[in-house]
């Protein structure tokens, strides 16, 4: 990406701004890597070594950011459309749904997901609020640590629909 569209203070005033912006970064660069493709390319799975496309990518990224930040985080309800889907299979109903779905339908999902998460970020006083629910059977994160973890989900999952776009004989963009 040139520099002049590199959104996210380089010298952040707090930990907290250096993260969010961070993380928001992130979410910028999925949307522009989807928001110019087809619904074809978006359903296309280019690679013969997983069954990964871009759409699906994308879905599964707004259901993590929903399961973290409003379920496991806030202690909310899953919202539509997770709620209604047995959460035992919703990470794979996350990936092969979005073959049923539009790209204007995926990158709105997952906008929208972005937004209950900075709100569910701003509502914190602090960093080290802790989430509603334990993780990994073990105890709560607290929101530095889920920061940090949507910051690396999400650039890895950046990192996969570059090389989808590639098989695909598109550019990657960030």
């Amino acid at each position: 990406m040139p520099a002049s569209e590199f959104h996210a203070d380089l010298q952040p005033a707090t930990e907290r701004i250096g993260l969010t912006e961070r993380l928001d970064e992130e979410r910028r660069a999925i949307v522009a890597q989807a928001m110019d493709l087809s619904v074809d390319e978006m359903r296309a799975r280019p690679l013969a070594a997983t069954d990964l496309s871009i759409g699906r990518i994308v879905k599964h990224l707004a259901f993590t950011e929903d399961l973290w930040f409003q379920h496991k985080f806030l202690g909310l309800d899953l919202p539509a459309p997770w709620r209604s889907i047995d959460r035992a299979a919703a990470h794979d109903w996350s990936f092969h749904s979005a073959d049923l779905n539009s790209r204007e339908e995926i990158v709105d999902l997952y906008e929208v997901a972005g937004r209950r998460s900075r709100e569910a970020t701003h509502a914190c006083a602090s960093m080290e609020t802790l989430a509603a629910h334990p993780s990994f059977g073990k105890k709560p994160v607290n929101l530095r640590w889920l920061l940090a973890h949507m910051i690396d989900e999400t650039s890895r999952h950046s990192g996969h629909i570059g090389l989808l776009r590639d098989a695909l004989g598109r550019p990657a963009i960030r």
